[in-house]
């Protein structure tokens, strides 16, 4: 070796006498761990028999710049840290004229490695970009990504401490991901991970159409187009049970699926498709509602069909023609409108008593004559038209059970209600309530509540003949027109028990007004 010719060469030109000895023994090799470490060689020689001393490799050092010495002494010597995965081996070689070269054998062991990341972790924009982190290291180290959108930039490798710089590709996803780089230092077995997380964005996925915001109520099938990165996973669901997906619900990439929306037979609804976050709204159209269909107009009191006559109270029939629940005017007034229906004579709006689904009364005009056009209308939709004639009067019992039939709706002098519990008295003055009395001098107007005039005045009278029997004999009129405190239409006609009626729970009970007569099917209780 080179080193040695140089020692060689440095032997003294004159002999001496010098013996040596070495501590450690340098037949012996000295096995050293793989940390830095400062040792020592000692030297026994007599005085004034020099010595040197050198090393090959550069991993062993000394601590002064004069490698030479005289007589017994020693010199230190310094190992460095091992970063290597396999032992090595070094000489320290030291040079006396009497044994010429001793050479010492030093074999550093393998490295117990440590590695740590600082940092041990880091994020990304979603546009990417680069980023660096720290190794810190006793080993020999290298980089490398396990992820396809991380790279680590070259070498990627390095001996004890040191920087790995890395490059992220941007994210054409929705949502964020994660990926890391594994830092192996000496052997694999020893390991840090490096882990990062990049943002997605909203802008990366993208829906059309973005929703449907008037679907028929009839449903309807049709299909969005996604749009996204090629390897960007995703899926879709809807939260109603009234729209479903057609097909595949998931995919990657961009895409598309259908839709299916059912029929509405309800209200106007509102649901969405999921995908991520994105919300694909749909809208759909109400139900239609169902007909409005009139099928008939009749006495309220008898329930006859038939002709109308001007003020009479009447009970309208028919499908979807008013409200569910029913609905009853406000106290003190009888409004055109009630629950969102409507009757109609000739186009005109006319005063409701009582508005439901099935059933609507309502008085007819005073000014009707000749023949009538009704209609009803309920939430703005017009049912068919029904064309009826017109006559002076309409007599029309009221009853207790408002079926037409039985006990009549009558008061006894003493206003009690004539039941056959409460039988009027032969002699006695009946109140007897009915409908379609027609007008009334002086005249009654629409929708009006009765007042009362002060005595002797009377409420507005009807101006047809009115007669009574009771149990086949003709009873004496007292009165009969408005009731006062009810609306006008209805009729009052006060009467006195013939003498010679037959007692009985359920005599006949009859009315003329004009020439037409009540339905025969209603009596009185006479004791």
């Amino acid at each position: 070796m080179r080193l040695l010719l140089l020692l060689a060469a440095a032997a003294p030109l004159f002999a001496q006498t010098c013996s040596y000895s070495y501590a450690p023994v340098p037949t012996q090799s000295i096995g050293i761990t793989a940390d830095a470490s400062t040792n020592t060689i000692a030297i026994t020689a007599p005085t004034g028999c020099g010595w040197s001393y050198a090393t090959d490799v550069t991993w062993i050092t000394f601590p002064v710049t004069s490698l030479l010495g005289t007589g017994t002494g020693s010199f230190n010597w310094l190992a460095a840290v091992n970063p290597f995965v396999a032992p090595r081996t070094g000489h320290i070689v030291v040079s006396n004229p009497a044994y010429g070269n001793t050479i010492f054998t030093v074999i550093q062991s393998v490295p117990t490695c440590a590695v740590t990341l600082a940092p041990a972790s880091g994020t990304a924009a979603v546009t990417g970009g680069a980023g660096t982190f720290q190794v810190q290291t006793n080993c020999v180290w290298a980089a490398g990504s396990n992820t396809s959108w991380i790279t680590v930039t070259p070498p990627g490798t390095g001996t004890l401490n040191g920087a790995v710089g890395y490059t992220v590709a941007a994210n054409t996803c929705l949502d964020q991901r994660s990926g890391s780089m594994i830092v192996y230092a000496g052997t694999t077995s020893t390991s840090q991970t490096f882990s990062l997380v990049q943002d997605g964005s909203l802008s990366n996925l993208t829906l059309a159409p973005s929703g449907l915001p008037a679907v028929p109520s009839t449903g309807a099938d049709g299909r969005i187009t996604l749009t996204t990165g090629a390897s960007c996973s995703w899926v879709a669901y809807s939260d109603v049970s009234w729209i479903s997906i057609s097909g595949a619900n998931s995919g990657a990439g961009p895409g598309g699926f259908g839709y299916h929306i059912i029929a509405n037979t309800s209200v106007a609804r509102t649901g969405n498709i999921h995908v991520g976050p994105l919300l694909f709204t749909v809208t759909q159209q109400p139900a239609p509602p169902p007909p409005v269909q009139l099928t008939a107009v009749v006495n309220s009191g008898s329930y006859a069909q038939g002709a109308v006559s001007p003020g009479e109270v009447v009970a309208v029939f028919g499908v979807n023609i008013g409200p569910l629940p029913r609905a009853l005017p406000p106290a003190g007034s009888f409004p055109t409108t009630l629950g969102n229906a409507q009757v109609l004579f000739d186009g005109v709006p006319v005063p409701l008593i009582f508005a439901s689904a099935t059933q609507v009364n309502a008085v007819a005009p005073y000014a009707v004559t000749g023949s009538t056009q009704v209609q009803v209308k309920f939430q703005g939709t017009a049912s068919n038209t029904l064309t009826l004639a017109v006559q002076a009067a309409t007599p029309g019992l009221l009853t207790l059970d408002s079926t037409g039939l039985g006990p009549g709706a009558i008061l006894n002098q003493d206003y009690s209600i004539n039941t056959a519990a409460s039988p009027a008295a032969r002699g006695s003055a009946i109140m007897i309530y009915c409908v379609g009395g027609g007008v009334t001098n002086p005249a009654s107007t629409d929708g009006a509540i009765i007042t009362a005039p002060p005595p002797p005045a009377l409420p507005p009278v009807l101006t047809q003949l009115v007669s009574v029997t009771i149990g086949g004999i003709d009873a004496t009129v007292l009165y009969s027109g408005a009731v006062a405190g009810s609306i006008a239409g209805l009729t009052q006609i006060n009467a006195v028990i013939p003498a010679g009626v037959k007692p009985g729970s359920n005599v006949p009970l009859v009315i003329h007004i004009g020439i037409w007569q009540s339905q025969t099917t209603v009596t009185v209780a006479v004791q």
